[in-house]
């Protein structure tokens, strides 16, 4: 590892998120997050509206490009180098010459170079040295977007088929146009995951002519198709009806039961309570508390999770 790193064993973990920040426009939804997802754990994000959970979701695995910070996973990086976490970028920048001219005998070199990180005074033009060394940390660790994306699946709250496709054709696309698999190959995977959730019947129907639940299922299934290692869930029932809840969140557990690392965004606390290995508390753009949810349900510590609390359990 290079400067991402943050001291884990090596292979233990799965994603680090490391101070990632995220602005649109004027609006700073999520105001330095930093956690790490270990291979095999199960997390799930909780909080009110508007804290930032899907964003967070969104950014590890860049629907949404952070606006500073970085998103690894293993020991490669998903998002665009954040120069502030690098000496050797900084030390090449016009700010940091400009700054050790100004400098007494006395200043250290490492002092400049936190007063930069800290104060993030990088201006946009630093200089062809700058871009060079930026580029060179980026070439050593950015992993493909693409392979990224078929290592890390995502299930969206309102499901995100193609209407003008088949059930089937919906589950064997992606794998397909990657050229990961034939599309004999795919159809094979995409009816034994239909025959797991007990779909089968469904592959030549469209999105349309299918329930909530069953919806819900087979995104799901497709995000599974291409054998990712870890699963995103973002709010995976909240466009359900409560009768069809049940379903979507054993299959979940299902995935879960079998050692899936998982992320899961969700207003169900009793199944955040039930599945999880860690919950993390979300408000106001920061993980304001995280813990077992034995920790956090039943004696949290921040005095905004104890309201958050308060008022859905």
């Amino acid at each position: 590892m290079t400067n991402g790193d943050n001291g884990n064993e090596t292979g233990a973990r799965s994603v680090y998120i490391k101070d990632v920040h995220k602005s649109f426009g004027s609006l700073h939804v999520l105001q330095g997050v930093s956690t790490t997802i270990h291979n095999g754990e199960k997390v799930a994000v909780i909080g009110p509206s508007g804290s930032g959970k899907s964003t967070l979701l969104r950014c590890m695995n860049l629907l949404e490009e952070p606006t500073g910070g970085e998103v690894w996973l293993d020991d490669r990086l998903l998002t665009r180098p954040d120069p502030y976490f690098y000496p050797e970028v900084l030390r090449a920048s016009k700010t940091y010459a400009s700054m050790m001219a100004q400098a007494t005998a006395a200043t250290a070199d490492e002092q400049i170079l936190q007063r930069i990180r800290v104060e993030k005074l990088l201006r946009r033009h630093e200089g062809r040295g700058f871009r060079t060394a930026l580029a060179a940390v980026e070439q050593k660790n950015r992993l493909d977007i693409n392979h990224a994306r078929q290592r890390m699946g995502m299930v969206f709250q309102h499901f995100n088929l193609f209407n003008n496709m088949t059930v089937l054709q919906n589950l064997t696309l992606a794998p397909v146009q990657l050229k990961l698999k034939t599309k004999e190959q795919a159809e094979q995977r995409a009816m034994e995951l239909l025959e797991r959730i007990g779909l089968a019947d469904k592959k030549d129907k469209y999105p349309s002519t299918l329930s909530g639940g069953q919806k819900q299922r087979i995104a799901i299934v497709r995000a599974l198709a291409m054998n990712p290692e870890i699963m995103l869930f973002d709010e995976p029932t909240s466009a359900l009806d409560p009768e069809m809840v049940g379903e979507v969140l054993d299959l979940i557990k299902q995935l879960a039961n079998e050692g899936m690392t998982m992320v899961i965004v969700t207003h169900e606390m009793g199944f955040a309570r039930e599945v999880a290995d860690r919950v993390l508390f979300m408000d106001g753009g920061n993980i304001a508390e995280e813990g077992t949810p034995a920790e956090l349900f039943s004696s949290p510590k921040n005095a905004r999770t104890q309201e958050f609390l308060s008022k859905v359990l």
